[in-house]
Formats: structure tokens, C-alpha cells, sequence
């Protein structure tokens, strides 16, 4: 799977005359709580020479791979995220990669200290509230499954992400049960770790188990419902654009 997923997606690259930068895989299995079933969250970034930055038609900004849950972003795009502190670019350079060019190190180092605690936060918070959201909706056959489970993992661990940004004030660490024993909250390890062998041995979760995810994700919720996000960045992005064009010159 991990030689054939990269093989394609670096030919999706060059077919584009780009050059593949980083390859990861996002999502549970970067964060400890995958099942059998789950899938892999391919991330890419990559970039294109300095001259075919000047054709008439603009190089593409983001590629997807058919019929896989891989999507990429043009390195220039990339840097744009990571500097309004997106959650998703920031987990992208800190999980174990499937490859990786020698300028990830520099961009990786760069993109930590440009992060923003109460930005980080509040992209994190948004990111719980569309979790939440579709708990809410979950139908009741549905309540004590797979589904559910995950959901509530997706939840709690954004929503303690958020939390650890925001009092640590540095980048959280992606695996849940690191992140949890970090935040010192005991009986949630014990409520992840249940939630965690439910997904890896495919059988429901017991009701009380839910009962007291759901409760936690309450009360982390409105411990950040107030999440203040400054209105002016602090710092320039000059750094950035300064190794955007140096990698760009250099392919």
C-alpha cells in the first residue's frame, strides 16, 4: 500500500512538472486510533521549478489523487496555510513522513516558530465544532459504533489540542494518548483507551463509556468558547516567502 500510494502520487506530481517535497499519512493513523478499516489520509507538498511559475496557465495550487484520500499542496499555498497556523499544515510536517526532501527540516523549524497559540486554538475549536456537529445528527442505530467512537476521538483530541496550545503556548504532540497524558486528565485516558480498543477490535463501546466522552467534549467546549484571536499577526512573513523562493530557484 505505502509503495504504491507514493509511486502514484510522486507520477501525479512530475505528469504536473513538479517536484514532490513531503509525503505523510494524516488522520487516526498518524494520531494512535486507527481501526482495521481505516483509511490511509495520503498529504502531500510540492513545487514547481521558477519558470513555470511565469507560463500563462498558473500551476495547480492543489492536486488530488482519484479514487484515494490524497490531496496536495503546492508549496507556495502550503506556507499560506501554515502561516495563518491551520491546523492541518502544522500535523502535516510533525507526523512521520513517507518521504521527505531535505528542505522539510528548515520549512518544519520555520513553521514552529511562526505558530500562534490563540490561532492555532481557534482553527483546532472550529475544526471540534464540525465533530460535534455531526454527533449531533448521528442517528440512533448509529450511537456505541465505530462511527461514533471515532467521532468522539476527532472531537476530544482537537478540543485538547485547542486547550494544550492555548496553556503550553507550543505545538501539541498528534498521538492522543500522549496528548491526553500530557493535558493530566487520568479518567479521560481511561475513556480514550476505551474508545481506542473499540475502533482496533471493530465491537461496540459500552454506553457509559459514551456518556462520559460526550460529557468531557461539553465541558472542554466551553472552556473555549471564548478563544480570543488576535487581529494582527506577529510576525512577518518574510521568513517564509524568503524559503518558498529559495526552494523554487533551486528545482
Amino acid at each position: 500500500m505505502k509503495e504504491n500510494l507514493s509511486a502514484t502520487v510522486r507520477q501525479l506530481v512530475e505528469q504536473q512538472g513538479g517536484r514532490l517535497l513531503h509525503l505523510c499519512v494524516c488522520g487516526s493513523r498518524s494520531f494512535g486510533y486507527a481501526s482495521p478499516q481505516s483509511d490511509y489520509d495520503v498529504r502531500f507538498i510540492y513545487a514547481f521549478p521558477m519558470d513555470r511559475y511565469f507560463w500563462l496557465e498558473s500551476p495547480p495550487e492543489e492536486l488530488r489523487l482519484e479514487g484515494a484520500d490524497a490531496v496536495g499542496y503546492e508549496l507556495g499555498k502550503f506556507l499560506r496555510i501554515a502561516y495563518k497556523n491551520g491546523w492541518n499544515a502544522l500535523e502535516m510536517l510533525e507526523t512521520p513522513s513517507w518521504y521527505s526532501h531535505e528542505c522539510i527540516n528548515e520549512l518544519r523549524e520555520l513553521c514552529r516558530s511562526a505558530f500562534r497559540p490563540e490561532r492555532a486554538a481557534h482553527s483546532l475549536y472550529g475544526c471540534a465544532l464540525a465533530y460535534l456537529r455531526r454527533l449531533s445528527h448521528l442517528p440512533q442505530s448509529e450511537q456505541g459504533s465505530e462511527v461514533e467512537c471515532k467521532l468522539l476521538l476527532g472531537a476530544l483530541r482537537t478540543l485538547l489540542a485547542a486547550k494544550y496550545s492555548l496553556e503550553v503556548r507550543k505545538p501539541y504532540p498528534l498521538l492522543m494518548v500522549e496528548l491526553v497524558r500530557l493535558m493530566g486528565e487520568p479518567e479521560l485516558c481511561r475513556v480514550v483507551a476505551a474508545l481506542t480498543e473499540s475502533r482496533r477490535l471493530s465491537v461496540p463501546v459500552s454506553a457509559e463509556i459514551i456518556a462520559q466522552a460526550r460529557q468531557y467534549c461539553d465541558v472542554l467546549q466551553a472552556s473555549l468558547s471564548d478563544i480570543c484571536v488576535e487581529t494582527q499577526q506577529e510576525t512577518s512573513p518574510a521568513a517564509l516567502e524568503s524559503f518558498y523562493f529559495k526552494i523554487i530557484r533551486r528545482l
